[in-house]
């Protein structure tokens, strides 16, 4: 098995505090969570109780979805024991990989996507039936998309490119800059895929120019995205919600605008709004940390646990260390958001700062920013669903549970 290295760039390309970025919103809100439930380690049956929880979705009905055990366990919005189903093996309805992940489309399917030898996801109904169960290497239409497109689905963020809407559609965020397409010299693109049934066709397609993948010995090393990103969220009424940092955005004077596209799945219409914000500028002392002299030294100076020798990682990693620092002194700004969420129509675009989340919320619907607020680093939230806020938490000397918070109101407009 060849040895894959990858890099993550973890580059802060957005801006929190206490300014304000736009001139829609006056007030920045803060101490918006309000804790009003948490639930799964005690007043449960036993087969209830959470032990080993590694990811939840809530549907539109505030049922929780925990993924414990090689089991789904399902919990109403008052935190009370409903189902239970699914359970370790490889039949129908069985999951093999603890590492399994989980997506709930606005009309309640449930996808369960396994990382195992065998990668697969499956699908439950909204009535928590089972459907089907897919291996990726066995698929129709990822194998059409493979050859096709060029586009290989990276099963272990398999939660974050597919989005099963239901028992013939579902949308998959993908990209060309795979090991399989392996070429120095290459162009890479980013592509959002519409599939139904077994039709395939493209919603948007970007260039992607700032990914780069250099082969080490038997292996790989690939540079992550400095520029920008591809965000894409599912909103109710068969729509999605796209936009690209990098792409999407424009300069006039001292005011950055971006644009956010609406597509409708039902007729093909989209539509697009443009949010003006006014960008940060990145700082020198941001840029002198992606200096390639800097970098080479952080890097030697970290332990290491690769075999492969340095000397080779180094000269890879000095190419991408120039490209990067290049494509950082060329932004000048920082990007709006690093991360996107969705509560219905609403948008929670996520700055990241020291020791706060900063988020803007804007209602998709008519483009406009409805809030800003902070919260502590340690409330962040796993997802945001009808005014509600989830995460799951294990305290130092207790067991999991998964605590559920009131968002203010104020959060959303209103």
């Amino acid at each position: 098995m060849k040895k894959i290295l990858r890099l993550v760039l973890l580059i802060a390309l957005c801006s929190c505090g206490g300014k304000k970025d736009s001139t829609n919103v006056e007030k920045i809100l803060e101490n918006v969570c309000t804790l009003e439930l948490s639930f799964g380690d005690k007043d449960l049956p036993d087969e209830f109780l959470l032990a080993q929880p590694r990811q939840f979705k809530v549907n539109d009905a505030g049922d929780v979805y925990v993924f414990d055990e090689y089991k789904i366990k399902v919990f109403d919005k008052n935190g009370k024991p409903k189902v239970i189903f699914g359970g370790r093996g490889q039949g129908p309805g069985e999951f093999e990989s603890m590492g399994s992940r989980l997506f709930i489309s606005p009309e309640g399917w449930l996808s369960v996507f396994g990382m195992s030898s065998m990668s697969s996801w499956s699908v439950f109904s909204p009535s928590n039936k089972f459907i089907s169960k897919n291996v990726f290497s066995s698929s129709v239409v990822f194998n059409t998309l493979k050859s096709d497109y060029k586009i290989s689905i990276s099963t272990g963020v398999a939660e974050q490119n597919i989005y099963v809407l239901n028992d013939k559609e579902f949308i998959v965020k993908g990209t060309t800059a795979t090991y399989d397409n392996f070429n120095e010299a290459g162009e890479y693109y980013d592509y959002i895929i519409y599939i139904n049934r077994d039709k395939i066709s493209a919603i948007a397609k970007y260039r992607n120019v700032d990914t780069f993948i250099y082969k080490i010995g038997s292996g790989y090393y690939v540079s992550g995205t400095v520029l920008g990103s591809l965000s894409i969220e599912i909103l109710p009424g068969s729509k999605i919600i796209y936009t690209h940092t990098y792409h999407d955005v424009k300069y006039i004077n001292d005011t950055a605008y971006l644009t956010f596209h609406v597509f409708s799945l039902a007729d093909n219409i989209k539509k697009d709004f443009v949010f003006p914000y006014k960008p940060v500028v990145i700082a020198d002392s941001t840029l002198k940390k992606y200096e390639p002299s800097y970098q080479e030294k952080m890097r030697n100076e970290r332990p290491r646990k690769s075999e492969i020798p340095q000397y080779v990682i180094n000269d890879a990693q000095k190419k991408i260390d120039a490209k990067v620092y290049d494509f950082l002194k060329q932004m000048k700004y920082h990007n709006l958001f690093a991360y996107m969420q969705s509560d219905g129509v609403y948008l929670f675009l996520m700055l990241s700062g020291p020791s706060t989340k900063t988020i803007k919320v804007i209602n998709s619907e008519t483009g406009k920013e409805v809030s800003n607020f902070i919260y502590p680093e340690s409330l962040y939230m796993y997802q945001y669903k009808n005014g509600y806020g989830y995460k799951l938490y294990t305290p130092k000397d207790g067991y999991p549970v998964v605590e559920k918070y009131r968002i203010n109101p104020a959060v959303y407009g209103k």
